[in-house]
């Protein structure tokens, strides 16, 4: 095993919010002559093969689709259940695909348990991978989260399942008792966050088993956007990839900013057609995919669902923001967004056309939140990205090379 020149395993969950960030990762460690293979659902293959990896697909593939409309607690005590059953299900096939051992197994935190065992039984290091933020002894994520679900019932038997179906495949893996007790708590892996350290909730508490390395710097594909020669003020809209079946929602955006001096940009998604919002205004304009980076170089204000890939676009853009969170973790992150004072919240049980018309009006006019935001970009243009990430991978290769000699 060479730090130069290793065979590399990724196992990114198949979801956009966690397989975008991870693409310009594999080009970069591909140009940097490692082998690097990584597994992925159809959706994803052609972006994998685009960075010259090579890619294997999950077999049965984890279910990437949408969310439920109220994640409550009851879903919640129910995920870790179906989570754990994607990541078992997946394991013969990745032992399947292989040639023989990688030098170093890097995982998807939904995937925690497929990564951890598979470096377990192979005795190679392993990473984790995390789209969001992080946990510690400062700050538990899944404790914040439950304070928009509401808390999770104990006695609830998704959860007496779980720890059965987890008990079984950590006891039965063959590994000594102590590893099996890390490959649960996992308190020693080492973790790539995919957001700059000021971001992070406590952030200055995490130690140099954590690297946040901010957005990875994924283009648009296609041909960029040029703005209207009118000099309107851009508004961009969004509500990324898993909560964008709401064309109510995109209609009273066309009505809230309708013949303003705004020019509006409508990023529907696959789940909404264009045709749903009816005749459009001359100052709107809406598709079911919109280059984002390119329109956000020219916008004032992003509107959005407050999913951390479009925070970390807004910010790398240094554009303001309204949040209209609609599950925990975009509640956790608007939350975040607020503390930092680099967006206005619009609850999403009272996002009606006024609500939405006065939230952007005072971000655009708050001369304070844009000052913040652009400090806030430059620490996010500084995390590192791409490079600083497949750093930490070669970095944690030559660690297990001088721990091996």
């Amino acid at each position: 095993m060479t730090a130069t020149a290793s065979h590399l395993l990724f196992l990114p969950y198949p979801a956009y919010g966690h397989m975008m960030p991870v693409l310009p990762v594999l080009a970069e460690l591909v140009a940097r002559g490692h082998r690097v293979t990584c597994f992925a659902t159809d959706d994803f293959a052609d972006r994998v093969r685009a960075t010259g990896a090579q890619v294997h697909p999950y077999d049965p593939p984890p279910s990437a689709d949408p969310p439920p409309g109220v994640i409550d607690a009851d879903e919640c005590a129910r995920a870790p259940l179906k989570l754990l059953n994607a990541s078992l299900a997946v394991l013969p096939t990745i032992e399947a695909c292989l040639d023989g051992p990688p030098d170093v197994v890097v995982y998807d935190t939904t995937l925690w348990l497929t990564g951890r065992l598979l470096a377990a039984r192979w005795q190679r290091p392993s990473i984790q991978l995390s789209p969001t933020f992080v946990s510690n002894d400062h700050f538990n994520l899944s404790d914040q989260q439950q304070e928009y679900a509401g808390q999770i019932d104990r006695s609830h038997p998704a959860l007496a399942e779980f720890a059965t179906r987890l008990t079984e495949a950590v006891t039965g893996s063959g590994l000594p008792e102590e590893r099996q007790v890390e490959l649960f708590h996992g308190r020693e892996e080492f973790t790539i966050a995919f957001l700059p350290r000021e971001f992070q909730f406590a952030g200055e508490t995490f130690d140099e088993r954590h690297v946040f390395v901010g957005p990875t710097g994924q283009a648009d594909d296609g041909p960029g956007w040029r703005p209207p020669p009118d000099g309107r003020n851009v508004l961009l809209v969004s509500l990324g990839t898993t909560v964008n079946n709401q064309p109510d929602f995109f209609r009273d955006c066309v009505r809230a900013f309708a013949n303003l001096p705004w020019h509006v940009v409508i990023a529907l998604g696959a789940r909404v057609d264009p045709a749903e919002l009816g005749e459009l205004p001359p100052n709107v304009e809406a598709h079911r995919w919109v280059p984002l980076r390119s329109v956000l170089a020219h916008a004032s204000v992003f509107l959005c669902q407050s999913g951390m890939g479009s925070v970390m676009q807004a910010l790398h853009a240094g554009v303001p923001m309204v949040v209209v969170p609609h599950h925990p973790e975009q509640h956790v992150n608007a939350r975040r967004l607020t503390d930092l004072g680099l967006a206005r919240v619009v609850q999403r049980d009272e996002a009606s056309v006024e609500a939405l018309r006065d939230a952007v009006s005072v971000v655009a006019a708050d001369a304070a939140m844009r000052d913040r935001v652009h400090r806030m970009r430059g620490h996010v243009r500084a995390a590192g990205g791409a490079a600083r990430a497949a750093d930490a991978v070669e970095r944690q290769l030559r660690a297990a090379l001088e721990g091996v000699a």
